[in-house]
């Protein structure tokens, strides 16, 4: 398929836009020297590593890896917004630009209103953490594909964070003297979605009203993703407040009424369709969650009720081959119980987490069915084990859902390679941000961007995938998989589901 050129083209944003949801903001009172550091080395047994690090840890590794990817590494077609919009913002942002407190982003950000598949994260010239340019990765190596699945699971991310850096007590309010910086960032996030959002109904979308990727291939479970990060731009949109927010920067009742149609089209053009696999039923039952959640069509909502229903039937009967397809049922049963109250789902998830159970190894702390593993099936791993922790009460001991959360995260994650890169302190966070204690923001063996591997160094991001040998971890493909990251990236931000919430709720 060809695309369709925009006004807007790739373009460097030299006004400075924003310093990556996960490369922040930095701190200029600090030495250069600073972010040279290398992390100390230590025992992997000496870390003493809890469920609080790991919910913490997944926060900042979700940011890292959203904020490299769309602000930094150039993995997609650009846009560059013009002035005036860029001020409108930056007052929507901080209404007191007097207070000590002003955005001052970094130079050469580039936004993007598509997202290419894949790339390698190495980057090619010596980093300076305030010049986004320095922080691009190799053209080269992109596999320049636009994937519905990558374009939907980043517009998820952005929306989401877009919601955390709109948390009043997390990040103030516009007037507030601390976090504009941050609350613009949220403000770009939303402009890149819209802009998605734009690009794929003007470039992808085919005549039945499917979103096809750019090489043609019409990718079913993508749909689905793109079913809910639709339904997710188009809630934000049209919502009164963000919650733990008295106010909503981001309110656009016209765009959100034209967002809500384009997802009203997609469910129709999906509510024939019968999931071929467990993937597919799985996040087909987490976006129809997601649109009954937004949808103001009654008919539409009690259509999704029942096949959600249907779709939570096929889950409970289906058969598991490997902890990532169990994870992926486990994960659709908790929302068809979530929105039915039927306790047949929940009785079916908790005997597929015994089944779980049963398959995990305390010794390596992953799973006997499986050594071989996706950034995508962390994902659900992480996204089944979350989900009952939040939602199972006392159907499953919770004890030991912490336990695997826990040490399978730092295994598949961490110890694995799978984060192959964290950034320093200083140049990772506002000052606000930068008192707690050091494992949330980055396990202590794995390396600083320029240590991480290559003449530069890699950007603080996800593998495509990781193997367990027997007796040590590798990382056998180190491209980042846009889809696959964004993907755990929203699972990792809902670990906070206080602040933000991936369970969204259903009403009458």
């Amino acid at each position: 398929m060809k695309l369709r050129s925009w006004a807007v083209t790739a373009a460097l944003f030299t006004f400075a836009l924003v310093a990556a949801a996960c490369a922040p903001l930095v701190d200029t009172s600090q030495p250069a020297a600073d972010s040279a550091q290398a992390p100390a080395v230590v025992e992997e047994a000496a870390v003493d590593f809890t469920p609080t690090d790991a919910e913490e840890e997944g926060y900042w590794y979700s940011r890292y890896n959203l904020g490299n990817l769309v602000f930094r590494s150039g993995l997609g077609d650009a846009f560059m917004p013009d002035m005036a919009t860029m001020q409108q913002l930056i007052q929507m942002a901080d209404a007191n630009p007097d207070d000590g407190d002003t955005v001052t982003p970094p130079v050469n950000a580039t936004l993007l209103q598509s997202i290419y598949a894949s790339g390698d994260p190495h980057f090619i010239t010596q980093m300076d953490p305030a010049d986004f340019a320095t922080q691009r990765w190799d053209p080269a190596t992109f596999d320049t594909t636009v994937t519905a699945r990558a374009m939907g699971w980043a517009m998820i991310k952005e929306s989401e964070w877009a919601k955390q850096f709109h948390v009043d007590d997390h990040f103030g309010t516009a007037d507030a003297d601390f976090g504009a910086y941050w609350r613009f960032v949220g403000l770009m996030l939303n402009a890149e979605t819209k802009m998605q959002a734009k690009f794929a109904m003007e470039n992808l979308k085919n005549d039945e009203g499917f979103y096809v990727d750019s090489d043609g291939n019409l990718d079913w479970t993508g749909q689905w993703v793109m079913l809910e990060a639709f339904s997710d731009l188009s809630g934000l949109l049209a919502a009164d407040h963000v919650p733990n927010s008295a106010t909503n920067r981001y309110r656009n009742p016209d765009l959100a009424a034209q967002m809500m149609g384009a997802t009203d089209m997609l469910f129709q053009a999906l509510s024939s369709r019968t999931p071929e696999n467990i993937e597919e039923l799985s996040l087909a039952t987490q976006a129809l969650t997601w649109y009954a959640a937004t949808t103001g069509d009654a008919d539409a909502k009690a259509q999704a009720m029942d096949l959600i229903g249907q779709f939570g039937d096929a889950l409970a009967s289906g058969a598991p081959s490997n902890a990532s397809e169990t994870a992926l049922t486990i994960r659709g049963l908790m929302e068809a119980q979530r929105v039915s109250g039927d306790a047949r789902y929940l009785d079916a998830a908790a005997q597929a987490f015994d089944a779980l159970v049963a398959d995990y190894d305390a010794e390596t702390g992953i799973f006997s069915s499986q050594n071989v593993y996706t950034i995508d099936n962390v994902a659900v791993i992480m996204g089944a084990l979350n989900s009952l922790k939040f939602n199972a009460g006392d159907a499953v001991d919770q004890g030991q859902v912490e336990e695997i959360f826990t040490r399978f995260y730092e295994n598949a994650v961490n110890r694995s390679g799978l984060q192959q890169a964290v950034p320093p302190l200083k140049v990772a966070k506002s000052a606000f941000e930068q008192e707690e204690p050091a494992l949330y923001y980055g396990y202590p063996t794995v390396p600083m961007p320029p240590m991480a591997g290559g003449e530069f160094g890699i950007a603080p991001v996800f593998a495509t995938e990781v193997t367990w040998d027997g007796g040590a971890w590798n990382v056998t493909d180190g491209n980042f998989d846009s889809a696959g990251a964004m993907h755990a990236s929203n699972e990792f931000i809902w670990f906070h589901n206080d602040e933000v919430n991936g369970f969204p709720v259903v009403g009458e």
